[in-house]
């Protein structure tokens, strides 16, 4: 089966995300997440719970940051309520979750724990865990050789915001204001501005946002990740709001089924068909510009140091700038029959947002105040001029859309027989998974007085499914003569039935997610431990609690006390100038350096710093691993 896996910040944007047709959401509780911003309610998870499983969707809670030890206990207690709240997963950084007596939950292993590696995924496996997100840095090649070695669950993001570091592994955050990535808290210093210097001060890069990733889009490698591996195509965005999950969703979903329908042994993961009130389209949302990142290996740029906000997409080409008054050339895209329409309506609203890059490479926006047939009018038109590209980055038409309650829906299939009994009639359901749910009515027969009439109100008032999940799709009609039926008794005999075929779904799932194996390793004293694929053991695993130092201990790994990290906020390693990020993303790469790659720059200075009000950080660069390092360099 093929999942389509997708964040939710609170209960609405869960709900939307499964109306938008994921076939599983993943959400934070209300402590211990990666997004300590994005909490929610045991309560509120367990209503998110019931409405994803009609669909047979499933919903996965974030419990990824590291973890103290005053803290374990309300984590064991967490878990079990969440068992108790029907959640299908756990997903977990923290290894001391592995040595707790839990239920039988599926547990997850987040991104977080530097999923990179055969050997790391597979020591993963062997430990209990039931699915492995793998990092996002890795190439097709690299998921392949992890699927060949491995039999557990491949999860892979392919759309959303890009952490410039391996996760896990950075601390920048930590180190300049105490708030800890592996702690949730992250103040995002990557999206900062820098100046890029060499050891005299010597600026190389000027004020450039050289750690700013743009955001992942895999979407036209849906098959052949498939092909390596993955299983679950994750996007990132727990902190989005509701219109971009809406967007994103209903996009991946239309593309997923078609590779779907492309190959006949493939299934969905979930039930139901959606239907949206808008065509998704990923550049109408928040977006820094798009990468593949590493899919491929190291082929192009995926920075965007002029800008860390949304570019949103391509409007069009400044004709003429008068006042604040705009005339555009608009994107092909936007031509009907090769003609420009009128800007007003679907082309461009008021209330949209525009941006540009200036003629320092600095991006620029502004709203529309006027829309005009040929012209608009804006608040702003700094270093704005004629034979500049400008994008929309906030569509507020689109925007609108999304955040309406009716712009995506989704259905389950159900088809309908009726047919006479000697005291009464029968109706009965098939749904899409071949679920069967019978009901039948002990009643008077009488006979219509109208025939023809008597016959299509009771057909007309079966095909109507109401407020319910289901759409009647076709019904069977068995009975000997017409006979007469009050339309709120037909309504009553329909609206029973769907009850009783949802509760047969509820009752369906919960057989079929109970009947899923879970590793009895994960609780089980007498498993036997596999060895842990690290040697040495470093301050990077982010051990922080007496259960994490077990479970080590239990894999092999003796000397620990020299690498307990610190209680500063969950940061991994105390070692004095060890590296705060480390990251294939490489400055000289982007900057067409890299003697690998690229063409050498002997006069590249040996020692380069990364520098801005927030300190000065020395950088290294490992050509062998491919891999840029950033270290603390001291306050300026």
């Amino acid at each position: 089966m093929i999942e389509l896996l997708s964040p939710a910040k609170n209960l609405t944007s869960g709900k939307a995300a499964v109306l938008s047709g994921a076939d599983a959401v993943y959400i934070g509780a209300g402590r211990f997440g990666a997004r300590a911003a994005a909490t929610n309610s045991i309560q509120d998870i367990n209503e998110l719970t019931d409405f994803a499983h009609q669909f047979f969707a499933k919903v996965f809670v974030t419990v990824n940051t590291v973890l103290y030890e005053e803290e374990l206990k309300d984590v064991k207690k967490l878990i079990h309520q969440l068992y108790d709240a029907r959640v299908d997963a756990v997903i977990i950084q923290d290894p001391a979750i592995l040595q707790m007596k839990l239920p039988p939950i599926a547990l997850h292993a987040s991104t977080q724990m530097h999923n990179n590696t055969p050997e790391r995924v597979k020591f993963l496996e062997d430990a209990g865990l039931s699915r492995v997100v793998l990092a996002r840095e890795l190439t097709l090649e690299q998921i392949r050789e992890i699927r060949q070695n491995t039999s557990v669950e491949l999860e892979a993001f392919i759309h959303g915001s890009l952490c410039v570091s391996y996760s896990g592994r950075c601390y920048l955050s930590e180190n300049i204001g105490g708030r800890s990535a592996n702690r949730g808290e992250c103040a995002q210093p990557c999206r900062n501005s820098y100046d890029l210097t060499d050891e005299a001060g010597n600026v190389i890069v000027h004020d450039s946002h050289l750690l700013s990733l743009r955001d992942l889009n895999l979407s036209s490698r849906i098959g052949p990740m498939i092909d390596a591996g993955i299983t679950s195509f994750k996007i990132e965005g727990r902190l989005k709001d509701i219109d971009y999950v809406r967007n994103i969703t209903a996009y991946y979903r239309q593309l997923i089924d078609a590779e779907i329908a492309s190959r006949p042994g493939l299934k969905k993961a979930s039930s139901g068909t959606v239907y949206a009130a808008f065509t998704p389209d990923p550049e109408r949302s928040f977006n820094r510009g798009y990468t593949e990142y590493f899919i491929d290996g190291r082929k192009v740029s995926v920075t965007n140091p002029a800008s860390p906000k949304s570019e949103g997409k391509v409007l069009g080409t400044v004709v003429s700038v008068i006042g604040k008054k705009l005339i555009i050339q608009l994107h092909e895209d936007f031509l009907i029959n090769n003609e420009k329409p009128p800007l007003t309506g679907d082309v461009i609203t008021n209330g949209d947002g525009i941006c540009w890059y200036n003629g320092s490479g600095k991006l620029i926006g502004t709203r529309v105040n006027v829309v005009k047939p040929d012209y608009i009018m804006v608040n702003d038109v700094t270093g704005l001029e004629p034979g500049m590209q400008v994008m929309r980055n906030y569509d507020k038409a689109f925007a609108d859309m999304l955040n309406r309650n009716d712009s995506t829906q989704r259905t389950i299939d159900v088809k309908l027989s009726f047919k006479e009994t000697a005291d009464g009639f029968e109706l009965g359901a098939v749904d899409e998974d071949g679920i069967v749910t019978e009901v039948n009515f002990a009643t008077e027969k009488i006979p219509a007085r109208t025939p023809d009439i008597g016959y299509i109100r009771l057909r007309d008032h079966l095909m109507k499914a109401g407020s319910t999940v289901f759409s009647v799709s076709d019904i069977h009609i068995d009975i000997k003569e017409s006979w007469f039926f009050q339309s709120s008794v037909i309504n009553g005999w329909r609206r029973e039935l769907m009850d009783k075929a949802l509760e047969q779904r509820f009752q369906r799932y919960h057989e079929l997610s109970d009947a899923l194996p879970i590793k009895p390793d994960i609780n089980d004293d007498n498993s036997a431990p596999s060895t842990l694929p690290i040697d040495p053991l470093t301050g990077k695993e982010n051990i922080t609690n007496s259960l994490a130092e077990e479970f080590y201990a239990a894999h092999g790994i003796t000397d620990i006390g020299k690498i307990r990290a610190q209680k500063l906020k969950g940061i991994g390693s105390a070692e004095k100038d060890d590296a705060l990020m480390t990251t294939k993303m490489c400055l000289k790469y982007e900057l067409g350096k890299c003697p690998t790659h690229q063409q050498a720059d002997p006069d590249f200075p040996k020692t380069v710093y990364l520098s801005n009000r927030d300190g000065r950080f020395r950088l290294s660069f490992d050509c062998k691993a491919c891999v840029m390092r950033v270290h603390a360099g001291g306050k300026e």
